[in-house]
Formats: C-alpha cells, structure tokens, sequence
C-alpha cells in the first residue's frame, strides 16, 4: 500500500512522539533511557522544548610545549546551567592525531562534566592548533567548538 509524503510525515511524528510520551515517564536520572535499543542522547537531540544550556569554563586550552614523544591530555569543562538534562550527543576532533572522550550519562541540572581529548604528535612541528566540534541539545547552540593550541618541538629521539 502506497502512502502520500503527507500522511507518511504523519505516521512518523506520531512514533516520535510515542516514543517521547513512553520514555518520559523513566527514571529523572535519564528521562530517555529506553529498552528499545534507541540511544538516550539521540532522543535528547529530537526533544527541542527539552533541551537545556551549557556554559563552558575551558573553550580554548594551551598545552604549552610538547616533545615529539609526549602525549598531550587536555580537559574541557563544563556546567549544565539549565533546569533539563544535558546529553553530549557527539565529538568529533577535526583530525586523526586527537582522540575526544565525553560523558555517556546525562548532567544533570546545576551538575558539571568533562569532555576530554589526548594528543599524539604527526609529525607537525611548531605550532599548532586542534579543534573538536561537540554536539549537545542545548538552546544556546547545538554545536560548540573547544580548541587546544600548543608547540611541538623534536626531541633527543630520532624522528622518522
């Protein structure tokens, strides 16, 4: 049986909002945790008139020096600052030599968290700056940019 776009649109936002109604009577812990096998943060991202703020106390970090042998661990904080719970959705660093970490549970209201990254040399010397682009449902912005800038510098260690 074929459907008009229409009334497709329309099945589909009454899953959604099924789906919204079902998890929403969960735990206040993680009002979106399901045993349908769906991400939590993924319904999080779909519930707008849920969504909360996020204030960043670290946007840009110096890592100072660093020898080409040193791996840099670098820490972005954060406060829920809004009255829902905030879900780290995403992290995506804007190169292979930087690995992100982030919270997989919720921050509750008035809570903090950490998105966290470790850098590892490739061969870049001199200066150098990275980005990670994260994603939350947050009001003030969807996505964040936090950065990391520092000096790389060749060590005793022979660098092939």
């Amino acid at each position: 049986m074929k459907y008009p776009h229409g009334e497709v649109m329309k099945l589909f936002t009454g899953c959604v909002i099924c789906i919204l109604v079902f998890i929403s009577c969960s735990s206040d812990e993680n009002p979106y945790q399901n045993n349908l096998g769906i991400e939590p943060s993924l319904i999080a991202q779909m519930d707008t008139a849920n969504y909360t703020t996020i204030l960043w106390e670290d946007t840009l970090v110096n890592i100072g020096r660093i020898k080409t042998t040193d791996t840099a661990r670098i820490k972005f904080r954060f406060k829920n600052t809004g009255n829902k719970p905030l879900f780290i959705i995403t992290v995506a660093p804007s190169c292979g030599c930087t690995v992100a970490d982030y919270p997989k549970e919720p921050i509750q209201p008035g809570k903090e968290g950490v998105v966290t990254a470790s850098y590892k040399w490739n061969g870049q010397l001199g200066e150098l700056k990275k980005t990670i682009s994260v994603r939350t449902n947050t009001s003030n912005q969807a996505y964040h940019k936090v950065a990391f800038v520092g000096e790389v510098f060749k060590d005793s260690v022979i660098v092939k």
